[in-house]
């Protein structure tokens, strides 16, 4: 399926299957127990939805960082993919916006996140996947052309690196998963890293005579490591 198909089943999907049956079934709910909350920034345990007309496998979860967002709560909605490496994993914002990024978790992923963060301790699949998502839905891509085809995400336990598979229909794959514990270890890059997040660096890239070798210098072992 090409980058252009993939992102039209998949928000052909969120607008005209998933939105309306949250809002029929789930919005109200989710609403009361943000305004009743004492505990925010919070996330839902994963709400299963299968499409009948796409057949596509869908786990919604609602969140929310303020009870601003009682009237308008957000959710990621992440689809199963089994292939014969494993399962990979499609998750997308819920919000109607069709320039929302798509971003997809091979099962390597997974298995770093595994072994790096939760160090191996017994647990299925699918309580690996959701672990992830609801320790992590909070986060920030960072891609440019001047990294070539490579991307970053930082979230709340770590950072995932991998590569930029369409700019312009923003779908990312999203290869390997580094604890912030290790990322330490290279204060240098953290620092570093950190002011990306921030985006206090931009302006200083403006006026750099070489931003693409800066970055390749700084972030090349990496972005290009095989972890």
């Amino acid at each position: 399926m090409s980058p252009v198909m993939l992102r039209k089943e998949i928000q052909t999907d969120i607008i005209e299957n998933i939105l309306p049956y949250l809002k029929r079934n789930y919005d109200n709910k989710i609403r009361r127990a943000i305004v009743k909350s004492t505990h925010l920034p919070m996330i839902f345990n994963p709400i299963h939805y299968f499409s009948k007309k796409t057949h596509n496998d869908w786990y919604i979860f609602y969140y929310a960082t303020s009870k601003k967002c009682a009237d308008d709560a957000a959710c990621l909605a992440i689809s199963l993919v089994q292939s014969e490496e494993g399962t990979y994993v499609y998750e997308q914002v819920v919000s109607g916006n069709p320039n929302d990024p798509i971003c997809i978790f091979p099962p390597h992923f997974f298995s770093r996140y595994h072994s790096r963060f939760l160090k191996d301790e017994p647990i299925s699949k699918m309580d690996l996947i959701t672990h992830y998502f609801k320790n992590n839905y909070i986060g920030l891509i960072t891609a440019g052309t001047m990294w070539g085809n490579r991307c970053a995400m930082s979230t709340t336990n770590g950072y995932a690196f991998g590569e930029v598979l369409d700019f312009e229909e923003r779908l990312f794959i999203f290869k390997t998963y580094i604890t912030k514990d290790l990322i330490r270890k290279n204060q240098t890059f953290a620092k570093a890293f950190n002011q990306i997040e921030e985006q206090n660096m931009l302006k200083e890239f403006m006026n750099m005579k070489d931003p693409d070798k800066y970055l390749l210098e700084s972030f090349d072992f990496y972005l290009n490591a095989k972890f």
